[in-house]
């Protein structure tokens, strides 16, 4: 059996004239009501002509006798969400306004309206009517007395161009809803394929860093073992016999000493990070975690430092509470040396939550100078620092970057001109725990 096909509803039709007759001619012409058809029939069954029935559209007429009362039927129509297609308007409708006046108030209320002008008079001349309506192609002249043939074309004439007008806007729209969701998804992957860009650039620096690290460290080793040895026999040398020579030698040593430590301490950072993705991960507390690091951070270099807490509801996190500890003192630390010489009331504003994707979302802003553009870009690559030498490393970020994107997460910052930083920490939920594990609980 054939599916139901459901006929589309009649194109409405408001006639709008202040003589009845000429409604009844409309409804007789247009509606094709079934008293016409038997009438027709009737006619075929007596005289044995064909029987006539309407052709194309059947419309749904309604009727207006003065202009506001035609306005206010439009306005019912618009808001059952069933608007005509065509108005037929007469150009006098005494005592009310005309038929010209009346368009353009109809068009205000429904600007697809598609408008017949109907007179038997001269009115208005054609360069009045273009005053007054501009040149329009929804609207159509037909002088009194129409032929039935004349009126009929326009009717379903308009009332097509009408449905056409409707289902191309409709198409458009979806046409503009399927580029944007085009759009976003555009947006979306290339997002995607710059942060997969910049792990594996940082990736393959880290592993370079670390590998140079492994090699420095062995030479490094024999010169510090040596150096120590140096610096014991000279403080010997200088006991049995002091010369300003042996002292010279002696603080030499030293300062060689103090350089290879430097060389050290960047050693183990690198080989730290290299160690960062496999540290154990478990429950942890964010709150607990940035208090601690704040408190480690020693606000007090900054005089008249406001901290601002904005503290969301979070689940606890699944990662390494000394190394998300690391990352924080980190980024406290960056954020002290910003406002340390910047704005008159220095602030750092640390906010916790859940971003919109379900992750949970840490910003550490900061109101110095910001970051330029070109620093931005290279924030977390390995060894490079803004600081000025002997000051840092320019390993924290990276080290962080690591360690965050170990843990399953995203580590970012946005900097606009002159409005400080701002780091954002995106770590992934804890899974929510079985239904089948809390339905034995509750049994």
């Amino acid at each position: 059996m054939g599916s139901l096909i459901v006929p589309a509803p009649a194109p409405r039709v408001l006639v709008i004239d202040d003589t009845p007759s000429i409604h009844q001619d409309f409804h007789r012409l247009l509606s094709g009501s079934q008293d016409s058809e038997s009438l027709a029939e009737l006619r075929a069954s007596l005289f044995g002509a064909h029987p006539l029935r309407p052709r194309g559209y059947r419309f749904e007429v309604d009727s207006a006798y003065q202009g506001e009362e035609g306005l206010q039927r439009v306005r019912t129509a618009l808001d059952e969400g069933r608007p005509y297609a065509v108005a037929f308007v007469d150009v006098r409708m005494p005592p009310g306004m005309d038929g010209v006046e009346t368009t353009e108030r109809l068009w205000r209320e429904d600007p697809d309206l598609q408008v017949v002008l109907c007179s038997a008079y001269t009115d208005y001349s054609w360069e009045e009517l273009v005053q007054r309506l501009g040149i329009s192609q929804r609207l159509l002249i037909l002088h009194k007395p129409f032929d039935s043939i004349e009126m009929r074309q326009m009717a379903h004439a308009l009332a097509e161009k009408w449905e056409l007008l409707r289902r191309d806007r409709g198409q458009l729209a979806e046409l503009e809803q399927a580029n944007a969701r085009l759009r976003r998804e555009t947006e979306e992957r290339m997002r995607l394929e710059l942060q997969l860009a910049q792990a594996q650039k940082l990736e393959a620096l880290g592993r370079l860093a670390a590998g140079l690290a492994h090699e420095v460290n062995n030479p490094l080793s024999f010169i510090m073992a040596n150096l120590n040895h140096v610096q014991r026999e000279l403080k010997a040398l200088t006991v049995v016999q002091p010369e300003g020579i042996v002292e010279e030698l002696e603080e030499t040593c030293r300062d060689a000493l103090h350089g290879c430590e430097r060389i050290q301490r960047l050693v183990q950072d690198v080989r730290g990070f290299s160690r960062g993705k496999s540290l154990p991960a478990g429950p942890v507390v964010l709150d607990a975690v940035l208090k601690d690091a704040l408190a480690m951070a020693n606000l007090a270099q900054v005089p008249g430092l406001r901290v601002e807490w904005e503290s969301g509801a979070v689940p606890p996190i699944f990662a390494d509470e000394h190394g998300l500890g690391q990352v924080f003192l980190n980024l406290f630390i960056n954020a002290l040396h910003a406002v340390a010489n910047g704005p008159a009331e220095p602030r750092i504003r640390v906010a916790t939550g859940l971003h919109a994707d379900g992750r949970v979302r840490v910003e550490i802003q900061d109101n110095g100078p910001g970051i330029t553009p070109d620093n931005l870009r290279r924030i977390f690559e390995p060894f490079f620092t803004t600081k000025p030498p002997g000051v840092g490393t320019g390993l924290g970020l990276f080290i962080c970057h690591g360690i965050i994107t170990g843990f399953g997460g995203e580590l970012s910052v946005e900097s606009p001109p002159g409005q400080g930083a701002t780091f954002r920490v995106l770590l992934p939920a804890p899974p929510a725990a079985p239904a089948t594990a809390r339905s034995s609980a509750v049994a």
